[in-house]
């Protein structure tokens, strides 16, 4: 069979294009959440007063890891970690806790554990809440979810 280059040029477009438009379908998501049922809001995960993040590794590449935190009531928000290149766990782990506390604020606790664990906790009243992994392009970077 003979591969036409033609077709992998646009294979190659249509997937930088989906990637190009994937910070879009999430917004929009998070957009659509309050008025109708969207795919997102399907998988919600199961809540919780407390969660455990453990990084695992140093960081192969830079990029970004991205999380979804839902709150008891409303749309979820996204939460984008920074990485650099040769960052340890340590300082993934740092580099968490500042964007969870920056994107949380004061209805929650964000802590780190043990150096390359973050805890991320509910503050009395705010509700039990649940954290998913979306997804990260940082290589070599171990992300392990626990509910506390």
């Amino acid at each position: 069979m003979k591969i036409n280059p033609i077709h992998v040029v646009l294979s190659l477009v249509l997937a930088a294009a989906a990637l190009a438009a994937a910070p879009w379908v999430v917004a929009r998501a998070k957009a659509q959440a309050g008025s109708t049922a969207s795919a997102v809001e399907v998988e919600r995960p199961r809540p919780s007063n407390k969660w455990r993040i453990v990084f695992d590794e140093r960081a192969k590449s830079d990029g970004t890891i991205n999380f979804l935190v839902w709150p008891r009531e409303g749309s979820p928000l996204q939460v984008d970690v920074a990485v650099v290149k040769g960052q340890s766990e340590n300082h993934i782990a740092a580099a968490a806790r500042g964007a969870f506390g920056v994107a949380l604020g004061k209805d929650y606790h964000v802590e780190v554990d043990d150096g390359e664990d973050v805890l991320v906790k509910a503050r009395h009243g705010t509700g039990d809440f649940g954290l998913q992994l979306l997804g990260s392009t940082v290589r070599d970077i171990d992300v392990k979810l626990h509910r506390e």
